[in-house]
């Protein structure tokens, strides 16, 4: 009996001491070599901890961290997986890796063909888009040769027989007018128009568009090209009011009559006056 007791207190002293001894680190115990908490070790043994991405790891020297090693271990092993699926995608085609490179390079050139084709019909489009435009200005100039030889003939033929009429000399007076008038179409007809500096049509009292021949008239009573006129009542030499070739002396009255150039001519040829 007292035996029992004495292995019952001997019991409990070893259990006290023991644990007594955990707690203080007194007792040599296997260490964790990484924790979550420091309350999962001896409070002694915690300065022997450092921590490390959220967690305490054992301060040892040589040790290494195995997450990095864990990451690179888990990609090596995705990328076998792959390699592995890959492999098995090859072998259901039922072709090699080189033939499988074999054909994307062929696939590849197709492409390639493709586009070029798409570019030559491009320039070929280019080109004909091109000739069109050429085909177009080349009728637009044939279409504007024939309205300037149009407008030249309705012009000139106009104007040499309203000069003609008015006893002017068309080679002097042609250009002049050319630069007054222009032709205008109306409802396919095409009618020779006097217009003035602005390019607009000009209009007489009674609001009519002015003819080539009221052009020339106007010229004719102008100081600069009424010198382009024969004189009213001509005769013989040029003069008026028969004044002829070598007759010295004029009348007041006929030199009033005669135009600037027939004047001009009787002072130069020394014609005197007389009243």
């Amino acid at each position: 009996m007292a035996n029992r007791k004495s292995s019952g207190v001997f019991y409990k002293l070893h259990t006290i001491l023991t644990s007594y001894m955990a707690r203080t680190g007194m007792l040599l115990t296997a260490i964790p070599m990484v924790v979550d908490t420091l309350e999962a070790v001896p409070e002694a043994q915690r300065a022997l901890y450092k921590e490390s991405n959220g967690k305490f790891t054992l301060d040892v020297d040589g040790y290494e961290d195995p997450i990095g090693l864990k990451s690179a271990l888990g990609k090596e092993r995705d990328r076998a997986k792959a390699a592995e699926q890959q492999a098995a995608a090859w072998r259901n085609l039922g072709k090699t890796p080189d033939e499988i490179a074999a054909l994307v390079a062929t696939q590849a050139q197709a492409e390639n063909d493709k586009l070029a084709k798409a570019g030559e019909w491009d320039k070929l489009k280019a080109q004909m888009n091109d000739q069109h435009t050429l085909a177009l200005k080349a009728e637009a100039d044939k279409v504007s040769a024939k309205d300037k030889a149009l407008s030249k003939y309705l012009v000139d033929s106009a104007a040499v027989t309203a000069i003609a009429s008015a006893k002017g000399v068309p080679e002097l007076l042609l250009p002049h007018v050319r630069n007054a008038v222009k032709v205008v179409e109306d409802n396919g007809d095409y009618h020779v128009r006097v217009v003035d500096s602005a390019g607009n049509p000009r209009v007489n009292a009674k609001g009519d568009f002015l003819s080539i021949a009221d052009l020339v008239s106007e010229m004719k009573t102008s100081d600069v090209f009424g010198r382009a006129f024969e004189s009213s009542g001509a005769s013989g030499g040029g003069a008026s009011g028969g004044i002829a070739a070598g007759q010295k002396t004029i009348t007041r009255a006929q030199f009033d009559a005669l135009g600037p150039i027939a004047r001009a001519k009787a002072m130069t040829s020394g014609v005197s006056l007389i009243d």
